[in-house]
């Protein structure tokens, strides 16, 4: 993987880790994510007006940005869901932890990507990693959470959030080669913007907290961190292979889980730092593959 995209992605993972953290400490709420769209729509708006003047978007990479738009929604609804019902230590790394794995399946079974022995020994380790962090003893029933936590709402989210972080890093690929990558970041964010704003207005929530200045701070501050950190993976993902992309900014996972247990006091420290660790090498040998 070149030097350049590297440096982007790890610098993206202390920033993804940061925003994620934010959205923790607000209790994964739906109407925070609103908030910090509409922040990032409103605070990078001239930006991309210079930018898309200068490099007009091709009538065939509007298909891409209507389907990330859809499917960032849909995340953002899942991730929101998955933090308000378990601990970030536990939904960052499984969220994260799939997506790699995904993006190199379907590399292999429909992009006909080839896959070396080391790539699959770190998909493997990675669904141990997965395992081990939602391990909470020595007991055999403890060992046997992990396969029953998928099927409670905590695990599903986290799961679906996977697969969709697994689908817009492959849709994006395709994306950025069609347009400049601070362009498409910023017509996703205002495309999830729109998809948001319509699910609030169907299930009609409670506004009032809207009117705190200090949470639209907040939301501001997570709207610069997450549209600088996707903004630096799209530029990696002109330059470096998107399974590498997808492994490599995964050691976020590992900086989720100890700012999960360092910040926000979670517990069952100690073993999920251990998985997301694993997590981490497995995605790291995929990267290296």
């Amino acid at each position: 993987m070149h030097v350049s995209a590297v440096i982007l992605v790890i610098v993206s993972a202390f920033l993804h880790a940061s925003w994620n953290l934010i959205a923790k400490q607000n209790r994964g709420d739906y109407l925070f994510f609103w908030q910090a769209l509409i922040a990032t729509a409103v605070l990078f708006l001239a930006p991309f007006i210079v930018l898309v003047s200068q490099n007009p978007i091709p009538a065939e990479a509007w298909v891409w940005i209507v389907m990330t738009g859809v499917l960032h929604t849909l995340y953002f609804s899942t991730l929101a869901t998955a933090y308000r019902r378990a601990d970030l230590s536990v939904v960052y790394p499984i969220a994260r932890g799939l997506a790699p794995v995904l993006v190199l399946i379907i590399s292999v079974s429909v992009l006909r990507e080839s896959v070396t022995p080391l790539g699959v020994s770190g998909v493997l380790v990675v669904m141990i990693g997965v395992y081990t962090i939602n391990i909470r003893g020595p007991k055999l029933s403890a060992w046997l959470t992990p396969i029953t936590v998928i099927f409670h709402p905590k695990g599903r989210y986290a799961v679906a959030t996977g697969i969709l972080i697994a689908a817009y890093t492959l849709v994006d690929k395709q994306g950025v080669s069609l347009v400049h990558p601070l362009v498409y970041v910023y017509l996703s964010f205002a495309a999830s913007a729109l998809g948001v704003t319509a699910t609030l207005v169907t299930h009609r929530p409670i506004w009032n907290p809207i009117r705190d200045l200090q949470r639209w701070g907040r939301a501001t501050g997570m709207a610069i961190l997450w549209i600088s950190a996707y903004g630096l993976v799209l530029f990696a993902l002109k330059i470096a292979p998107t399974a590498y992309v997808a492994a490599m900014r995964e050691m976020s996972i590992v900086i989720g889980a100890a700012l999960g247990i360092l910040a926000m006091r979670e517990i069952g420290g100690y073993i999920r730092i251990i998985g997301a660790g694993i997590v981490a090498c497995g995605v790291g040998m995929i990267a290296l593959a």
